[in-house]
């Protein structure tokens, strides 16, 4: 078991949404938690700042998680989606090629 914090700083840098802090790199720390009731954090802060962005490594998880399940379903609605409108598609072909062979009535 770890007990010193591990830093390291990214390659890239932030992009132009994120303020005064774009073209900054971002330090990632690794805070290791006590075990017993303190959990294992990830502290992200932008270069030469000091405002960090404390997070629990269960929640990274976590979120790494739903966005996989999200992915998926979407995928499959993409999938469903794309089915539904080659069905609707050939339902008004036959709709029209229906009415177009349809015998002309006399009166």
């Amino acid at each position: 078991m770890t007990t010193s914090k591990v830093k390291r700083l990214t390659l890239g840098t932030l992009d132009g949404s994120f303020g005064p802090d774009r073209g900054k790199r971002i330090v990632v720390s690794f805070v290791p938690g006590d075990g017993r009731g303190i959990p294992d954090t990830l502290s992200l802060r932008p270069l030469r700042t000091r405002r960090a962005e404390v997070v629990a490594v269960v929640d990274v998880y976590r979120f790494a998680m739903r966005c996989r399940v999200n992915k998926t379903v979407l995928e499959k609605a993409r999938e469903k989606k794309a089915r539904k409108s080659i069905r609707l598609a050939q339902q008004r072909q036959d709709r029209a090629e229906k009415r177009l062979l349809r015998p002309i009535e006399e009166t």
